[in-house]
């Protein structure tokens, strides 16, 4: 009796495992060089990334710190503390009627009849006009720290009711709105020493008309304040970026 083979799967031919191990060496090569190449992308250290990583990082921590500033009280040397400008704001947006009790409070007197000219350095009422256009600036740029019954808010802003300094010289408080005011001074027996920054925003008129308004309110009797007297001392002054200081303009 003759033997034949068992009838199990045909085995692989020799030209078959050798494309097989073929395929999978290259396989393996492939999964070895993009485990690499992936390993080495994600290890290797990205400049840009970090560099705006970095930048980012500032600016969070600058914006933080500016925050601080207004919105932290200071202590000044004297032991007074400067309100932040946030706080101040707010007191004013508090109160949606406050452009009207600030015109109220400087409610000018009845007309009187016309009178003969007057004399030198006797008072002169401002027009209404210029009044109103005065209040309107007050509003805008003042109001924050002085309030609107100029009372100020003591110890950080000074009153400017019934202040000789404010009926003074108008010299003095234009350069205060053109450059800035700082150094420790007393009004109404309260030292303060905090720094009023130059005004921005407003023109000669708008100068004038806001310092006559305020030296014909609050209980100040001044005469008003005009365009050419804004003009002269911008154009004196106009070389000046630091703010004045008490003690060069003699002010305790």
């Amino acid at each position: 009796m003759s033997e034949h083979p068992s009838s199990g799967g045909r085995p692989l031919l020799p030209g078959q495992i050798a494309s097989w191990l073929r395929l999978v060496c290259f396989a393996a090569a492939a999964l070895i060089v993009t485990g690499y190449v992936y390993l080495s992308v994600r290890k290797a250290p990205n400049a840009e990334a970090e560099r705006r990583q970095a930048q980012k990082a500032l600016r969070a921590d600058n914006a933080k710190k500016g925050l601080a500033l207004i919105t932290e009280p200071g202590r000044n040397a004297d032991g007074t503390y400067r309100i932040p400008v946030k706080e101040a704001a707010a007191l004013i947006a508090a109160d949606n009627k406050v452009v009207a009790k600030l015109q109220a409070a400087a409610a000018p007197a009845p007309a009187a009849a016309p009178a003969a000219p007057a004399a030198a350095g006797a008072f002169v009422k401002a027009s209404d006009e210029q009044m109103k256009r005065g209040a309107a600036v007050y509003a805008r740029t003042c109001i924050a720290c002085h309030q609107p019954t100029g009372k100020g808010l003591p110890p950080v802003f000074p009153s400017i009711s019934e202040t000789p300094i404010v009926v003074g010289n108008p010299e003095l408080p234009i350069k205060f709105i053109l450059q800035g005011l700082m150094g420790p001074i007393t009004v109404g027996g309260t030292t303060y020493n905090s720094m009023m920054p130059p005004v921005a925003g407003v023109n000669d008129q708008d100068i004038a008309d806001v310092l006559t308004y305020v030296r014909q309110s609050f209980g100040n009797k001044g005469n008003p304040v005009s365009v050419d007297q804004v003009k002269a001392v911008r154009a004196a002054t106009a070389g000046r970026t630091a703010p004045w200081t008490t003690a060069e303009l003699g002010l305790k």
